[in-house]
């Protein structure tokens, strides 16, 4: 009994390659090796490459330097053991104590939970505290506490998170733009409850999220991956699958619990964007399923896995850090040795009444702690004219007036403004006083010079038996002096037969210095293009030197189709009434082709 006692108790990994030729500790890091090999690749690719080739300013070294920097984190662990065990410990064959110990895998997972702009240099101070504190002052490999990359990681965060940021933070040289290059995390530790267009919007959506095409550390961003090595270190034994979906599904609850009180009771993108985001993906399969520094003991994995998920959505919500997966492990490896010693004891217990006892006292501490967030931003969150953002923006046909999709936090608020930039209604009398009316109209005016245009609108519609005739008016901040009026018309079928504006008067192609134009203006060109591929106006092409013109023609016929779309027809195919049969066009923006429809809301 008693050897049985202490084989439980021991330090992980048990099963020695002498055992078992197929399934020893050299297989079981060689497969967490495989495993980590994609998103290694991943985040070359997302940092490296994909730059390289699309920027002309990134150079050869920045492409390599993701590769490198994986390598070093693995090279400087292993020398740091060598070194270590041979002039410190004066151990006989120190090559065979370091590939015993397998030294370089703290390091390469260091380098991969850092910034692919993390200085050299501070790597290699990260990764001597991962090995000689986190690992050899142990007494090495079996014998640490806590997880040594994660010490060598911590440690960089709190002592050199601010050189990371002046050497460019955590986004690659095709993301500085997307929220000035803060990660998902950053975004959400100063407005956890913002609007989920604002935590999940400004980087895209929920895939960008699940591929992992976010800001952030070099090689933890892919959700997918992360799932992807889950199943194959789980279907080669290497973990087990307790502790990573526990954990993860513990977030996921908690979180939901608290988007709940907070208006995200059906809106599941909220809990999403807490499992998807940060190092939630990565911490679970790489992390938290360590084997030397978590339970061995089936029940310790599940008491561990959901205190784990508890804590790292309370430093998650109710700390200064901007991600607290790293500090939620860290903590909970300090009870590992306790959870396993209660763990075994209960499940050897004989008296029921003390095992139902024992786990309920654990249930309350663990709701007691999950419900200190919980309650903190249950309905609590106060918001001020500055939380105010604008997502979207559509015109109503039949009123003329526009209506703009705001979040005050996270609360959606619709603002009503008419033709001539007045608002005119708030649908929330919570957030309809004064400041947040000026608040509405500064973001409004914002919006619309980020979307490079104040949307094309109508203004007008008229019918004479024959002809339907739409007046309507578009500007640009750039290109024209003022308004462009257009007139549109469409035949009883609803075909369009004529497009005509006054941009001659208000634009500069009558210029001499356009020599490209030999006295062709886009007037003279696009109409008929837009007229033969009405129903296809994506092969309406661009004109080379007069893109602002090009587009805005094709967004004046877009918008005059979807009007002559709701309108009813008769027995013939004829248009019955030019009032819609519906009220609104939502506009669309399409930033790659610069091209505006309006059909469908995006941001």
């Amino acid at each position: 009994m008693t050897e049985q006692r202490r084989f439980l108790l021991g330090k992980e990994p048990f099963i020695r390659k002498a055992d078992s030729e197929k399934y020893g500790t050299d297989i079981i890091m060689r497969d967490l090796m495989i495993a980590l090999i994609p998103l290694i690749l991943f985040g070359w690719i997302k940092n490296g490459l994909l730059p390289y080739i699309k920027l002309d300013d990134v150079t050869f070294w920045a492409m390599i330097k993701p590769l490198l920097f994986v390598f070093i984190g693995g090279f400087t662990c292993w020398l740091l053991e060598f070194i270590a065990y041979k002039y410190f410990f004066k151990d006989k064959k120190p090559l065979l104590k370091v590939k015993n110990s397998f030294a370089p895998i703290p390091g390469i997972i260091l380098a991969m939970m850092l910034s692919v702009n993390t200085p050299i240099w501070v790597l290699i101070i990260g990764c001597f505290f991962a090995t000689v504190v986190g690992k050899i002052l142990f007494g090495g490999f079996g014998y640490n506490i806590f997880n040594p990359a994660l010490v060598g990681y911590l440690f960089i965060s709190v002592a050199y998170y601010g050189v990371i940021v002046n050497s460019g933070g955590f986004a690659n040289p095709m993301e500085v733009e997307i929220m000035a290059g803060a990660t998902p995390m950053t975004n959400f530790a100063s407005n956890p409850l913002a609007s989920i267009d604002v935590l999940v919007g400004s980087y895209g959506n929920l895939g960008d999220f699940l591929l992992g095409t976010v800001p952030g550390s070099f090689a933890e961003t892919s959700a997918l991956l992360c799932m992807i090595s889950f199943i194959y270190l789980v279907v080669r034994k290497v973990i087990k699958w307790q502790v990573p979906v526990i954990y993860v599904g513990t977030v996921f609850v908690i979180t939901y619990i608290i988007g709940a009180f907070n208006g995200y009771a059906l809106d599941l993108r909220y809990p999403l964007f807490g499992i998807l985001s940060g190092a939630v993906m990565f911490g679970a399969v790489f992390m938290a399923t360590e084997p030397v520094t978590t339970p061995k003991t089936p029940n310790g994995k599940v008491i561990f896995a959901l205190a784990l998920g508890v804590l790292t959505v309370l430093f998650r919500y109710m700390s200064n850090m901007p991600e607290g997966v790293g500090s939620a492990i860290m903590a909970m490896n300090l009870f590992t040795v306790i959870i396993d010693r209660l763990a075994a004891k209960t499940r050897i217990e004989s008296k029921k009444p003390k095992v139902v006892l024992r786990y309920a006292i654990i249930a309350l501490i663990l709701i007691g702690i999950s419900s200190y967030p919980i309650i903190a931003y249950a309905n609590t969150v106060s918001f001020t004219p500055e939380d105010v953002e604008v997502a979207s923006v559509k015109q109503d046909f039949i009123s003329k007036n526009f209506e703009y999709t705001t979040y005050v936090g996270n609360k959606k608020v619709i603002v009503v403004v008419d033709l001539t930039g007045n608002i005119i209604e708030v649908k929330d009398s919570r957030y309809n006083s004064e400041a947040y009316i000026t608040a509405y109209q500064d973001k409004i005016t914002a919006y619309e010079t980020k979307n490079y245009a104040k949307y094309p609108y109508l203004v007008d519609a008229t019918a004479d038996g024959d002809h339907t005739v739409l007046t309507i008016i578009a500007h640009r901040p750039s290109g024209y002096a003022r308004d462009v009026e257009f007139l549109v018309t469409f035949n009883k079928q609803g075909k369009l037969i004529a497009l005509s504006s006054n941009a001659v008067a208000v634009e500069s192609y009558t210029n001499p210095n356009y020599k490209a134009w030999n006295g062709i203006h886009p007037e003279d060109v696009l109409p008929d293009a837009i007229i033969t591929n009405q129903d296809h106006l994506e092969d309406v092409e661009i004109i080379a030197t007069a893109t602002q013109t090009s587009v805005l023609y094709i967004e004046v016929a877009q918008l005059a189709l979807d009007y002559i779309s709701q309108l009813s027809f008769n027995d013939n195919g004829e248009i019955n009434s030019i009032i819609p049969l519906t009220g609104a066009a939502i506009f669309r923006i399409n930033a790659n082709q610069l091209i505006m429809t309006f059909i469908g809301e995006a941001k």
